[in-house]
């Protein structure tokens, strides 16, 4: 992507970061998928370590609750009977699936370690899919799992592979397209139609500057910004910075998406 020289040297003045760097970073295994919105989203793809260490977790976490109801069953003596066996073991067994399908596609193990299960249309996996993937926990433990993630293009197991999911970083990569995207309406009317002349890496720097502003308020840097984009737009406006400076960000949204 080719930057305005007159644009980019007035952000490096600023000491703002690298643009590139902020908003494009493409991990080494990584899955694109496209939301029911359109909008091209990529996900860092969780590794078989990261999977294995959540799995462990898990583990422990079932083997301290037998620990415990062992325990208590000695000093009790409440499994005296298949029934009440049955009924202390439900927690083991369906754990996976109650905590995927409450704790939006993550057990305990999942959440310590940041990974999700997704579907692979982009949105939250369904009761169904997360019963798929439950059904083949046994098929998929051991071994079997291990070289099923590493022969797949999507690091699924046999399970994932039924129910269409897999398991991603809970934090999605997107693209600096995705970064500055921001919806308007149909009847929205643009105040400024020669925005058309920047490019994406200049309206992306434009919001990071509108980021650092509600972090940590700047009104100079507002002006400044506003300043020179109306100097390389050659218009004039009333607008204050801020305002200014996100209508230049709808604009260049609403009329690029036409385009």
């Amino acid at each position: 992507m080719v930057y305005p020289t007159n644009i980019i040297n007035f952000f490096l003045e600023q000491k703002l970061p690298n643009p590139i760097f902020i908003l494009y970073h493409k991990p080494m295994q990584t899955i694109r998928i496209q939301t029911s919105q359109n909008i091209e989203v990529e996900y860092q793809l969780a590794g078989i370590g990261d999977r294995m260490v959540a799995y462990l977790v898990d583990v422990a976490i079932l083997l301290a609750y037998g620990f415990v109801i062992g325990l208590a069953n000695m000093a009790l003596n409440f499994l005296n009977n298949n029934y009440a066996i049955f009924f202390f073991a439900l927690p083991v067994v369906f754990y996976g699936l109650l905590c995927e399908t409450f704790m939006n596609g993550q057990t305990i193990g999942k959440k310590v370690k940041n990974i999700q299960v997704i579907s692979l249309d982009g949105g939250q996996a369904s009761f169904g899919q997360y019963i798929a993937r439950w059904l083949f926990n046994i098929l998929d433990l051991g071994v079997i799992g291990v070289v099923m993630i590493s022969l797949s293009e999507k690091n699924q197991r046999l399970g994932d592979k039924v129910a269409d999911t897999t398991v991603v970083r809970t934090h999605a990569h997107t693209s600096i397209r995705d970064t500055i995207f921001e919806e308007t309406a149909d009847i929205y009317q643009p105040l400024y139609p020669g925005v058309t002349i920047l490019t994406e890496g200049d309206i992306a720097l434009v919001k990071e500057v509108l980021n650092r502003n509600r972090k940590m308020p700047n009104y100079s840097l507002l002006i400044k910004t506003a300043d020179k984009i109306k100097s390389v737009l050659g218009l004039q406006s009333n607008h204050e910075p801020e305002d200014f400076l996100r209508t230049i960000i709808k604009d260049y949204n609403h009329i690029t998406a036409r385009m």
